[in-house]
């Protein structure tokens, strides 16, 4: 992994700041239905904050303050985090704080941020960073409540990379829930139902997930109440489809039930305490006047003589005047000064000089990321056509939302999927298991060599790192991002803590959307140990013969604005696969 610089050192030299804004448009109203108010009229500490330790980073997770339009972290190295600590001001949930320290337990608390100001602070948590983390804490718990039995589920927690082994479930009768204090129930799986419980008594619940390398912290905790006559189970099958500033929500009818009431906002994990709420509604519900290219996160709960039943499980979707359409766009042949050619004084980019000039021939590149949609028409054809994959692939960052971004593919998935769109679409493949080409690559984790590649041929294939820096820069010079020199939140996704929808941001000079944020993008290359090998000067450049990792390109919604840049780029092992890595396609057909 490149690393310039560590991000405390980055913070300390600004004078402990960082600014990374990001403009969150407010919440449109509903069509029918009777509108409460948000049920946080004051900006009030954000509650269940959560931090999670990774390998040289925390992911910090709270519940949402629903009249706050972002939230400021405050953190340190010692216990008693107040306002006069380094922050991280505009960010919202989820954020990974990276580039931190392995051993060094680190403290957070945060704020919510508003028209009226800024709110108190959380209650503090900490979490140490760790070379072997363990998997963070799983997320969207639902506690669901009959006579004598509450029935527990939940969601593998946030930049997951493999599930849990097991989950332990801790809960209590008296707050606070703590692992030595509360009652648990181990080695269990979600969806898991207490029962021997007493009715009318509260109980509080929190999941922990265990891995070889431990246990996670504590969820987020959740209460509820069994009763002999309990309100209706949650809504299931709830369902989202954006329109033109509008979002129709369905759902399967829960036995019991009068009537439902509706809770959203534009924050992960909203639920009744953090969502605004629209009473009285009923499947299909539209909701409308929503902001375009803003995510919205939906809950859904019924409502009968036994009371209001615990959230639904939460969607979301995604308002856009028009639904991305995938295709792919001709890049016209060209040369350019490939590398730092503006030497930006912000962030050195050693791994980016010498600059050296690169002529391409045209060629095609896919307008957006693969989506996870387009991913799975694919696959689904590939697997009963001799292909094989390791990962099935995930729904953007959070499993939610409308058009996103295909995550947790490995190189080598990539590779393979390319081919099999090949295939299905009756073009020619392009990567074969040798430099003979006479077997297609359909399986395996094959190291394969630039011989083995049919470069010509009319199918997909990944773009070469060349190929993909030329198209980023749009047909600019001497820029550093893919519309320009000034930073702009507006233009790329790099700090929402989620994936967004392809085709969100604007697209730069050739028509291209998120080649800076959103998901890091595959390319082609091995990881060169000598950027100036072609310093001289090439044509149509395929990398380095030889190496042991492959370069990834454009940055992501995780990593802040370190990566945006056209020349920047890391290095990872063709096997990873974590939920901010996706790819697109190219091909040497324009």
């Amino acid at each position: 992994m490149v690393c310039a610089h560590s991000l405390m050192t980055w913070l300390l030299a600004a004078g402990g700041l960082l600014c990374l804004p990001f403009g969150l448009t407010g919440c449109g109203g509903g069509a029918a239905g009777s509108m409460d108010a948000p049920l946080a009229v004051s900006l009030q500490p954000p509650a269940n904050l959560t931090a999670d330790a990774g390998k040289e980073r925390v992911t910090l997770n709270w519940s949402n303050v629903p009249t706050a339009t972002s939230f400021t972290i405050y953190y340190g190295t010692a216990p008693g985090v107040s306002k006069s600590n380094p922050k991280v001001r505009d960010a919202h949930s989820i954020y990974v704080m990276r580039e931190l320290l392995n051993g060094t337990r680190y403290y957070f608390a945060v704020s919510a941020v508003g028209v009226t100001g800024e709110g108190a602070l959380s209650a503090e948590v900490s979490a140490t960073p760790s070379a072997n983390p363990t998997q963070p804490a799983p997320v969207s718990i639902r506690a669901d409540a009959d006579s004598q039995q509450v029935r527990l589920s939940w969601e593998p927690g946030f930049l997951a990379t493999s599930e849990a082994t097991s989950y332990t479930i801790y809960f209590s009768t008296t707050l606070p829930l703590s692992k030595t204090t509360a009652m648990k129930a181990a080695a269990v799986a979600s969806p898991q139902t207490l029962t021997r419980l007493v009715n009318g008594t509260s109980y509080y619940f929190a999941v922990t997930a265990n891995t070889v390398n431990g246990e996670s912290a504590l969820s987020f905790q959740v209460a509820a109440t069994p009763v002999a006559s309990p309100p209706p189970a949650a809504p299931t099958g709830v369902s989202a489809t954006e329109g033109n500033g509008t979002v129709t929500l369905s759902w399967n009818a829960a036995a019991g039930a009068n009537t439902y009431n509706l809770y959203y906002g534009t924050e992960f994990g909203v639920g009744k305490a953090s969502g605004i709420k629209l009473a009285g509604v009923n499947s299909a519900f539209t909701l409308n006047d929503l902001s375009n290219n803003t995510a919205y996160f939906l809950a859904v709960t019924a409502v009968g003589p036994g009371g209001e039943s615990v959230e639904s499980v939460q969607v979301a979707a995604t308002p856009m005047a028009s639904t991305p359409v995938p295709a792919m766009v001709s890049i016209p042949a060209g040369s350019f000064q490939m590398g730092d050619n503006v030497a930006d004084p912000s962030a050195s980019a050693p791994y980016a000089t010498p600059v050296h000039s690169v002529s391409l021939s045209a060629f095609s590149m896919a307008r957006y990321e693969t989506s996870y949609a387009q991913w799975r028409a694919v696959l689904d054809w590939a697997v009963v056509n001799g292909y094989v994959f390791d990962s099935p692939g995930r729904n953007g960052a959070l499993q939610l939302g409308t058009h996103m971004p295909v995550t947790q593919i490995s190189w080598y998935d990539a590779v393979k999927w390319l081919n099999a769109r090949s295939e299905k679409e009756g073009r020619n493949p392009v990567y074969f298991t040798d430099a003979s080409q006479s077997n297609v690559y359909r399986s395996g984790n094959l190291d394969l060599s630039n011989a083995a590649v049919a470069w010509q041929a009319n199918g997909y294939r990944l773009p070469t790192e060349a190929e993909w820096e030329y198209a980023a820069r749009g047909g600019l010079m001497a820029q550093l991002y893919p519309w320009g020199n000034v930073l702009d939140a507006s233009r790329a996704n790099y700090d929402r803590g989620t994936s967004t929808s392809i085709g969100s941001y604007a697209p730069n000079g050739y028509g291209l959307y998120d080649m800076a944020g959103n998901v890091w993008e595959w390319t082609w290359d091995r990881d060169s140990a000598n950027y100036g090998l072609d310093a001289a000067g090439v044509t149509n450049p395929h990398g380095p013969a030889t190496g042991l990792l492959r370069v990834r390109r454009g940055g992501s919604y995780v990593y802040g604005e370190r990566y945006l840049r056209n020349f920047d780029k890391m290095f990872r092992t063709a096997n990873y696969n974590g939920p901010y890595f996706g790819f697109r396609a190219a091909s040497s057909q324009p």
